[in-house]
């Protein structure tokens, strides 16, 4: 019955919805889907999307995911083929992910609508239930209203030139709601929220995120970095760097090195130091995130080929941002210094090895 009920909630939602961000949609074989072919993209494939929440004031925190690994595979002949539904809770120290068949997933290329067996989500709502390894159940029912979406990637998103794309489509957004989490019922009213989507053919080397929107006396601030190293064309690039977006008293900042901005990054477990510097020389932002090891949880992500790719996420980290302007006979000029205790810190590599032994370790980029 739950089940039943779930997917005609689903159904009547996306009939119900209006038509949405293009890059929050399906992207699997999209191009074969508008053009009528008939054909199928056979690719190795994964694609998700990612909803994270934190609760400032008691310092909880939770990420929920929704994906798909090879859509193609309906007879799941590979074993990384799979759909499923994932949960985190950082208080509790758990993450746990409950996976489906292939045809058991649904998404649309319209609109911002996924939906499996136990659970469903737009850019608007998600609901969805799973249960760990020892019967423990947890289940979330959250409405979600949009503020910012940010276009990390610039000219180059969509376009295919790289194997792993990103975008987040609310880089800043409001969550109210419930969530049940191992029995504990916790209540959220407008609460900082977020969400953004991957997908591609194959997974980077490695990939760093910082965001937050939760800044100390700035309630419509928000701050998206996210890069690493891809593979263009199956090669591993050459560049290894972060795209930074910064939204502030109304105004939106962006510091993308595809479009000769110069960002540098300083890795240094786990501190992350990231200085942008726009190419016309006008702005310049400095960024010192922070989380100690123990706030760290690893998500574990199967890659197409079946590779597990470690994701260590934190939710509750700290970052001081700095916004510069250059006047003229003054040089750089700070017009704004920002803090936030509640923000979302990651780090993630397929290489088990290296990811565990980061802290203590230092990693230089560009």
């Amino acid at each position: 019955m739950k089940h039943l009920l779930l997917v005609i909630a689903a159904l009547v939602l996306c009939l119900g919805a209006s038509a949405s961000d293009p890059f929050n949609n399906y992207q699997w074989n999209k191009a074969n889907h508008e053009n009528k072919s008939g054909l199928v993209d056979e690719k190795p494939w994964f694609e998700w999307w990612y909803y994270k929440v934190v609760i400032p004031e008691t310092e909880k925190a939770y990420y929920f995911v929704y994906g798909v690994v090879n859509p193609w595979d309906r007879e799941m002949g590979l074993e990384s083929s799979r759909s499923y539904i994932g949960f985190g809770d950082f208080e509790k120290r758990i993450t746990t992910d409950n996976h489906y068949a292939i045809d058991e997933f649904n998404a649309l290329y319209d609109q911002t609508s996924v939906s499996l067996p136990m659970g469903y989500a737009t850019d608007q709502t998600l609901i969805g239930q799973v249960t760990d390894e020892g019967g423990r159940s947890f289940s979330w029912d959250i409405e979600i209203q949009k503020k910012w979406a940010f276009n990390a990637e610039g000219w180059i998103l969509g376009a295919g030139l790289t194997d792993i794309e990103w975008y987040p489509a609310q880089a800043d957004a409001r969550c109210s709601g419930k969530i049940v989490s191992d029995g504990e019922l916790v209540e959220l009213k407008d609460a900082p929220c977020y969400q953004d989507r991957n997908w591609g053919t194959r997974f980077p080397e490695w990939w760093a995120w910082i965001v937050s929107n939760k800044f100390d006396d700035h309630p419509d601030t928000a701050l998206s970095i996210g890069g690493g190293q891809p593979h263009v064309f199956g090669i591993p690039s050459f560049y290894e760097g972060v795209c930074i977006g910064l939204k502030h008293k109304g105004v939106e900042y962006k510091w993308r090195p595809m479009e000769l901005d110069r960002v540098k990054v300083d890795i240094n477990f786990g501190r992350w130091e990231i200085t942008g510097v726009s190419r016309d020389r006008k702005r310049k932002i400095t960024i010192s995130a922070y989380a100690p090891p123990e706030a760290f949880m690893d998500l574990q992500f199967t890659t197409p080929e079946g590779i597990v790719f470690h994701d260590y996420e934190a939710l509750l980290g700290q970052v001081d941002v700095q916004l510069y302007t250059r006047e003229a006979f003054e040089g750089w000029v700070l017009i704004e210094t920002l803090h936030s205790d509640y923000t979302g810190i990651e780090y993630g590599s397929a290489n088990e090895h290296q990811v565990k032994n980061l802290f203590g370790s230092h990693l230089k980029l560009q």
